[in-house]
């Protein structure tokens, strides 16, 4: 039996009845249950043609604002479903690491109107086998370069993200194979 076999199976079929207050049948609905994820051992299950989707909380807007744009702007898409490749996860500590020190090294600079306590943000994300350092990025310096900025309007702080051409409607250089934000570590 291969992976696949053992985690997709036909279990049987179900019947779901609709029932009106006085339990009398209405309509119903039949279901074919064909999928049974189980364990095999120290394996897990192989789901040919399905791609997970890792969505980001709304809470942290401007971050999924980055990922978006770096997405979008990047020609090689990645992680973006349907236009780019998946992301694949780099499971090894020390590699992330080195990823991370690549493209976040010290030639990154938050800009002076970024809210206080500014981190710096990559992506692709260094557990990632896509982080621009795993692609030949030998410094930030080469990667897209973003930064939310903080506005001041009737009093009231708006942070928002941004990028030094956008003010001439430029965008990002799309042959980069990284990109890199300053945001604080509440919007990250």
């Amino acid at each position: 039996m291969t992976r696949t076999d053992a985690c997709l199976k036909s279990i049987g079929s179900g019947r779901l009845v609709f029932v009106d207050t006085d339990e009398a049948e209405i309509g119903f609905a039949t279901f074919d249950f064909e999928q049974r994820i189980t364990a095999y051992p120290n394996k897990g299950c192989v789901v040919e043609n399905y791609v997970p989707t890792f969505v980001i909380d709304t809470k942290y807007n401007l971050a999924r604002q980055f990922i978006g744009m770096a997405q979008a702007s990047m020609s090689s898409h990645p992680g973006w479903e349907r236009h780019g490749q998946p992301l694949r996860r780099e499971a090894n500590v020390a590699t992330e690491q080195k990823n991370r020190g690549i493209i976040c090294d010290r030639t990154f600079t938050a800009d002076p109107s970024t809210p206080k306590s500014s981190q710096r943000d990559e992506y692709p994300f260094a557990e990632s086998k896509n982080s621009g350092a795993q692609q030949g990025v030998t410094s930030g310096s080469q990667c897209q370069q973003y930064m939310v900025v903080s506005q001041t309007i009737e009093g009231k702080q708006y942070p928002f993200l941004t990028w030094s051409a956008y003010s001439q409607g430029k965008m990002r250089p799309a042959p980069a194979k990284c990109a890199r934000a300053g945001m604080t570590k509440a919007d990250n």
